[in-house]
């Protein structure tokens, strides 16, 4: 499972991420003294968002265990991180190929009505190290109901 934490603060080290998640994972297994964590990745990432002109830091850490990554979501999200309140969500990953609203779309005035406005997609970003804008998207989940 990857969890992306959102909001780090831009001098963040990956040893600084690894200590911090150890910590609170050693919170949510205290009935488990036993349990260990193993972190298989951390990648920072820096974007910068062409349209306001401010540098996003973001991190991604891969868990190898899922119930362990669900514990660690539920209890990072909206924590303090070096004086930062931090956002964590389950990651996934998306190819922008395999996106319906960029492909073609056939003729489907007479199977339903568009109700949005507009597009709700983000503007494009930039990470600091491409030339060309990217698009970052994240998992939305909806009720059904």
């Amino acid at each position: 499972m990857i969890i992306f934490i959102g909001n780090i603060p831009s001098e963040t080290k990956k040893y600084e991420i690894a200590n911090f998640i150890g910590g609170v994972f050693n919170d949510c297994f205290l009935d488990k003294p036993s349990a260990n964590i193993s972190l298989e990745d951390i990648k920072i990432l820096s974007i910068l968002d062409i349209h306001s002109n401010t540098l996003e830091n973001h991190c991604l850490v891969k868990v190898s265990q899922n119930e362990a990554g669900k514990r660690l979501i539920k209890k990072l999200d909206g924590m303090f991180f070096k004086g930062k309140h931090i956002t964590s969500h389950e990651y996934i990953s998306r190819s922008v190929h395999n996106d319906p609203r960029n492909q073609p779309q056939a003729d489907t005035t007479n199977a339903f009505t568009e109700r949005r406005v507009s597009d709700r997609r983000r503007e494009p970003l930039m990470n600091s190290w491409q030339n060309d804008p990217i698009l970052v998207q994240r998992k939305v989940s909806y009720l059904a109901g």
